[in-house]
């Protein structure tokens, strides 16, 4: 068996106290780089995450892909002696994540006030939609902050649309775990812990605002506008056989494309420019359109390619996988699950001193079951082991009963 190469926060505990998308994936980016994440999870239930998504040997693929490198302990935290339990964990954490609605965990005896005085170089760190003020009280999801955020307006041209992707709870998710790793970095320099209140909101509003923003950021009206938003530049097109992205900002550009199908459209006004081709774009993909409309997408990116103009093949789902670049990187590894069987995952995208993780090595351990690793770390907290056997025999009494209900679920369909 090949030994993975330790990561750079290898030695730094993360208690994870999260659910879903946003918090998991900010503990699987920590534990990706080597920290030990414990997931503490709700006993018989778990995460939200593992009854969402395709499922197989009792794992969802959404769990399974937020959760790898991850121990789970199973603790009630509205139990007295469950909290006690987990404040052991916190004497020797170096960080808590948590996703909680404002003020759940503080009503616990669990907020950052009460847990720095535990651990005084605690780093803490909450996600939430919007943190304080008038929405506090409001149920999130990621369609929400890009309602609120302008994002679902941007996208529509005034018929608003969301992506078709959890964006902010991923863009909130990394948005946190470089704020932790900075805040690890302070507390090397310093010695002190603090608090991080990390919006979904403020993540969506920084991780949007020199693009989509862009005609908003000068204020008054001496600016010279640009034509449009950034991201109206750069329309799709088609060609025999699929649709192809081609970047044609440039005017040369659109001479190189112009000979090669011998064409003059690069002599018409109306596409002589950035500015006109902008103003006059449906009438620009159009006339794209019949130039390549007899010619295969991979001769349009081979010969595009050749002149260096920027393209790329409109890959679907199925094909990313096998993508020739994608392959070439091994960006994507097949493995193999213990309960769930085969799966795809993306490898972790920094190549910290140039080590790349394989199949042999990536990951260290797969999406746990709940409660999977009490008993070790709470034996290696001192637990006794009659209060460990007592944890153990509740949580498999509860997996029990969770798994009748599923099943029993799924005969009623």
């Amino acid at each position: 068996m090949i030994e993975a190469r330790p990561g750079p926060l290898s030695g730094f505990r993360v208690l994870e106290l999260t659910t879903t998308v946003s918090g998991p994936m900010c503990g699987m980016t920590l534990a990706d780089q080597g920290a030990e994440v414990i997931k503490v999870e709700p006993p018989f239930t778990g995460d939200t995450a593992r009854y969402l998504g395709p499922e197989r040997g009792g794992f969802t693929s959404l769990f399974a892909t937020l959760n790898r490198n991850k121990k789970s302990v199973a603790l009630d935290l509205k139990d007295a002696g469950q909290r006690a339990i987990f404040l052991k964990l916190v004497e020797s954490a170096d960080v808590v994540v948590e996703n909680y609605r404002p003020g759940v965990l503080d009503r616990l005896g669990l907020g950052y006030e009460m847990l720095s005085k535990v651990n005084p170089g605690l780093v803490y760190a909450s996600i939430t939609g919007y943190s304080h003020g008038p929405y506090e009280n409001r149920r999130v999801y990621d369609p929400l902050i890009q309602a609120t955020s302008g994002t679902a307006w941007a996208q529509g041209e005034g018929d608003p649309q969301n992506i078709k992707t959890i964006i902010f709870d991923k863009v909130t998710a990394l948005t946190t775990a470089q704020g932790i790793t900075a805040a690890l970095l302070e507390r090397e320099r310093t010695g002190e812990g603090q608090y991080l209140p990390v919006t979904m909101l403020e993540s969506a509003l920084s991780y949007q605002w020199n693009d989509v923003f862009w005609s908003r950021a000068w204020i008054g009206n001496d600016v010279a506008e640009a034509p449009g938003e950034l991201a109206e530049w750069f329309p799709m097109f088609h060609a025999k056989d699929g649709p192809v992205m081609m970047i044609l900002l440039k005017d040369e550009l659109i001479e190189l494309l112009s000979v090669w199908r011998g064409s003059e459209l690069h002599l018409d006004p109306r596409f002589s420019t950035i500015r006109a081709r902008y103003e006059n774009r449906d009438a620009f993909v159009a006339a794209v359109n019949e130039l390549i409309a007899d010619v295969e997408v991979d001769e349009v990116c081979e010969t595009l390619d050749a002149f260096g103009i920027p393209v790329a093949r409109v890959n679907t789902l199925d094909e990313v996988m096998h993508d020739p670049q994608v392959k070439h990187l091994g960006s994507v590894i097949e493995t193999e699950h213990p309960a769930g069987g085969p799966i795809r995952l993306a490898r972790p995208p920094v190549p910290f001193h140039g080590y790349r993780e394989t199949a042999e090595t990536f990951p260290r351990n797969h999406a746990p079951t709940v409660g999977q690793d009490s008993a070790e770390v709470l034996a290696a907290l001192g637990i006794d082991s009659a209060t460990i056997d007592e944890l153990r025999a509740r949580d498999e009494a509860n997996g029990e009963l969770l798994k009748a209900m599923l099943e029993a679920a799924k005969a009623e369909g």
